[in-house]
């Protein structure tokens, strides 16, 4: 464990904070459970308030903490998607002594954050990225790459694409760091023995890399729409005409942005295109449903990640040994058979959540999971 354990609870809950967007102010809607006995305090810096992707992560911990009596009380905090913000909001969080901190940093630059949580001796969580007092909570992007090239690479193989007709397009963000991007460096590894490509160690794939082998192409799409339409259109001059292609990004925006761009130029053919998708928002769970390119979609339901925090702060605080590298987030890769296991049929809406795994069945010892309903397991 990188942060110090220390608890400490109240008879009663205490006045949240009132913070503003810009990150020195909050909400007032504590997501707290209310209710008697000692309470648990928490302060949650979110990455920004701003964006749907991650304003859900507050308002569906708040659904979850409001279900019954879980002795949590959350102060949130917004970074704003800005280092300057991120760097007040550590130093307001520790001067509110909390029992736990979380935080959802916006860059990977994290030694000023790591060094004021770290000095403060409170039991801290880094979401997404490590800081390095805090313990780390993150999806498994290695993982997550692999497991979708062994759904697309079968597929690939059994319509008989190969070295000889396929191209292969993965769409980094250079500006992330290397955990970010490990998603599409693993895809294209785990995809090139299946289908006969050029094999290549995962570090030999950079932020630097564009060709590899002869039948791949990295693409900086910087995780956005725009980004990724250029990047695409710009490349599609270098691959055959009568190539196959096959596509995946490190997020659906880029992957999205990169598509409409193989559609402009007629390289969006339903035989001659496949695409595994990342992140199980309403785009990739609409695809994978209704378009048949779209054949895999790397579900990280981040919806949940605040409750996941909330139920690793507290147990972290309480004596916990976390995982020395990292604890990880809910995820699975979903296929058109699977896809409804886990969505209601006809909705993006979470019917259920992967089971706890080794590395994180410490997290149910918190107490916090047994809000979240759609857990399988517990």
């Amino acid at each position: 464990m990188r942060g110090t354990p220390r608890v400490r609870t109240t008879a009663a809950a205490a006045s949240l904070l009132l913070l503003a967007a810009c990150g020195s102010g909050g909400s007032d809607d504590s997501g707290g459970g209310g209710g008697g006995g000692d309470t648990f305090e928490m302060t949650f810096a979110n990455f920004t308030e701003a964006a749907p992707l991650f304003r859900v992560i507050h308002t569906n911990l708040d659904d979850v903490l409001a279900e019954g009596d879980s002795g949590l009380e959350v102060s949130w905090y917004d970074n704003a998607g800005d280092p300057a913000k991120m760097t007040e909001n550590a130093q307001l969080m520790v001067q509110a002594q909390p029992d736990a901190i979380v935080m959802y940093p916006v860059s990977a630059a994290t030694q000023g954050i790591s060094q004021i949580l770290g000095d403060s001796g409170i039991p801290c969580i880094s979401v997404n990225l490590d800081t390095e007092a805090c313990d780390f909570l993150n999806i498994d992007n290695r993982a997550l790459g692999e497991q979708t090239a062994e759904i697309v690479g079968q597929i690939a193989a059994e319509r008989g694409w190969n070295a000889s007709n396929t191209t292969v397009l993965i769409g980094q963000n250079a500006a992330s760091g290397e955990q970010v991007n490990d998603c599409v460096r693993y895809f294209y590894t785990t995809i090139a023995p299946l289908l006969g490509m050029e094999e290549v160690e995962p570090s030999a794939i950079t932020p630097t890399t564009t060709a590899i082998g002869a039948n791949a192409i990295q693409f900086d799409g910087a995780s956005t729409l725009q980004p990724s339409f250029e990047a695409v259109s710009n490349l599609l001059p270098s691959i055959p005409a009568d190539n196959n292609i096959i596509l995946y990004t490190v997020n659906n925006d880029s992957t999205a942005g990169a598509l409409r761009a193989l559609e402009e130029a007629g390289r969006g053919g339903d035989d001659t295109l496949l695409i595994g998708g990342l992140g199980g928002d309403e785009t990739g769970i609409t695809a994978l449903r209704d378009d048949p390119r779209w054949v895999a979609e790397g579900d990280i339901f981040v919806s949940w990640w605040g409750a996941y925090a909330a139920a690793m702060a507290k147990a972290v605080a309480e004596g916990a040994e976390p995982p020395a590298d990292v604890t990880p987030l809910p995820q699975i890769v979903l296929d058109k058979e699977t896809v409804d296991e886990y969505h209601e049929p006809g909705s993006v809406e979470v019917s259920q959540l992967p089971p706890l795994v080794d590395d994180n069945q410490f997290l149910e010892d918190s107490g916090v999971l047994e809000y979240v309903r759609e857990v399988a397991g517990l």
